[in-house]
């Protein structure tokens, strides 16, 4: 199934290709007439994979508004309410189609940022997702409103069944703790809204570039008083690890190796003290393990939860899985990376260097800074290297502010997601860290019972070489770390709800 079928007239392929490139960009899956496989029957094709499309693209042309097979996928699009139409000629739209709002893209040059293209993807991000609105419709169809998990106390008895294999000791090995996520009736993953931003990117030396408009799918879980926002993480294929010429690289940042993910949602900023504390306070029985109801060396409900440990963080996940009827889990390695890149292949998701306005870092020098339990941990080597600069390759050198900072304070990347580099670092699924030779190509949790477990990007008191997209630490399950400094950020499964509909 693809997240969009694309109508044409074969005379107008090459102005289309521009277009689906573009779109297969941005994360979304594209059928066009190029898709067919030798052999396959045209019209069986075409039924099918219109049929299953979640949107329709018709691209109108002097040529197309008089084609019987354009006009007839557009009308099936219409009539499932999936329409996206565009113009790329200038031709207006035939009779049944003069309602719907049409992108004139007959000058357009290319350029991804057009305003024109964004509204475009917009548009189609919202069909995608589900919405309705779009380009191509007058009004959005009204909102559902979000799961709400109310402030009342459960009753006290176990809700998760551990499988014979996990023993009296619980669930300790990433595969187990994949295998026995709660399985039970799940609630609907709420309708998404679109959510337009600005996208900050920086050249060699820590210069700013022009902003990058992108839009996401969003949608909000609400815990108690507090919410949790989830943005929609389109399918798709990257490169985890880095490459060998990346500046302070480490050995096991590779073999970097092809990941294929399906479609998930992620949390939109690091769990915070409010999430946190809110959904102790709706779900406080034990499932394996107490939970403190404010666990954080520094204090704030918009700061990050953090001196947790990779137990404490599996709890918190299947509690709130519990509550919610949804499928809560820590994200694997895989969809961490996947997630932090945004498509991007540099060091950092807004480009090859950092300055202090984009993550909070220790940027004065040294490797790392700052107390943990009244002993001071400043040191210039971490696990090893020495790092002596406080700036990353070409960049400016940064500050160091000693405590972390409200979610939200830096800018998002190109899924909208909020400090994924610094701040604290964050717990993934998976046992580790190892070789990416031993790492699935499907992104699915590597796993060995007894293992450290996964951190990934970095904390306040790190230096910036260490809070890179590809930088991999490893701690014991056990281990709340040195204190202020690791947190975690939650994933929702999405299956076969991908679409975010019930």
């Amino acid at each position: 199934m693809a997240d969009v079928f694309f109508s044409h007239k074969r005379e107008d392929r090459t102005r289309i290709v521009p277009l689906v490139r573009l779109l297969e960009g941005e994360g979304l899956t594209v059928w066009w007439d190029s898709s067919l496989a030798a052999g396959e029957r045209f019209d069986q094709v075409i039924s099918r994979e219109i049929a299953e499309a979640r949107c329709v693209i018709v691209a109108w042309s002097a040529s197309s508004i008089n084609s019987m097979w354009v006009r007839d996928e557009a009308t099936t699009g219409r009539d499932r309410d999936i329409l996206v139409p565009l113009s790329l000629d200038g031709a207006r739209s035939p009779l049944g189609f003069g309602g719907f709002q049409t992108p004139d893209l007959s000058d357009w040059s290319g350029d991804a940022d057009d305003p024109r293209v964004r509204q475009l993807i917009t548009g189609v991000r919202r069909v995608v997702s589900g919405v309705g609105g779009g380009v191509s419709r007058d009004a959005p169809s009204p909102l559902r409103p979000p799961v709400v998990v109310p402030p009342l106390r459960m009753s006290r008895r176990r809700l998760l069944q551990i499988g014979a294999a996990a023993g009296a000791v619980g669930i300790t090995s990433a595969a187990g703790l994949w295998l026995a996520m709660p399985r039970l009736s799940r609630g609907s993953v709420p309708p998404t809204r679109i959510e337009e931003f600005d996208v900050v990117t920086v050249d060699a030396g820590g210069k700013k570039n022009p902003p990058l408009r992108r839009s996401v799918a969003v949608f909000d879980v609400l815990i108690g008083g507090a919410t949790l926002e989830f943005t929609i993480i389109p399918a798709g294929k990257f490169q985890i690890g880095s490459p060998d010429d990346e500046p302070q690289r480490r050995p096991n940042e590779g073999p970097q190796r092809l990941i294929n993910l399906p479609k998930f949602a992620i949390g939109r900023t690091a769990v915070t003290q409010a999430q946190w504390g809110a959904l102790v306070g709706v779900a406080p029985d034990t499932l394996m393990r107490q939970l403190s109801q404010n666990p954080s060396y520094f204090r704030g409900d918009d700061l990050p939860v953090e001196t947790v440990s990779w137990d404490d963080a599996t709890e918190f996940c299947e509690r709130l899985s519990k509550v919610t009827g949804l499928r809560i889990r820590l994200p694997t390695e895989a969809e961490w990376e996947y997630a932090c890149r945004a498509y991007t292949t540099s060091a950092f998701h807004f480009g090859p260097t950092v300055t202090p306005e984009l993550a909070n870092y220790c940027g004065t020098g040294g490797a790392v800074r700052g107390m943990n339990e009244g002993a001071d941990v400043t040191n210039r080597m971490y696990g090893g290297v020495s790092y002596d600069s406080g700036s990353y390759a070409n960049g400016p050198v940064g500050v160091f502010n000693d405590t972390t900072m409200k979610v939200r304070t830096y800018p998002p990347n190109r899924f909208g997601l909020f400090e994924m580099h610094g701040n604290v670092w964050e717990h993934c699924l998976d046992a580790g860290p190892v070789s990416y030779s031993q790492v699935a190509a499907d992104g699915t949790p590597f796993s060995r019972s007894g293992e450290n477990h996964v951190l990934r990007g970095g904390a306040w008191s790190h230096n910036p070489a260490i809070c890179r997209s590809a930088y991999r630490e490893g701690m014991a399950s056990n281990y709340v770390g040195w204190q202020g400094r690791v947190g975690l950020r939650v994933v929702c499964e999405l299956g076969e709800q991908a679409d975010g509909q019930s």
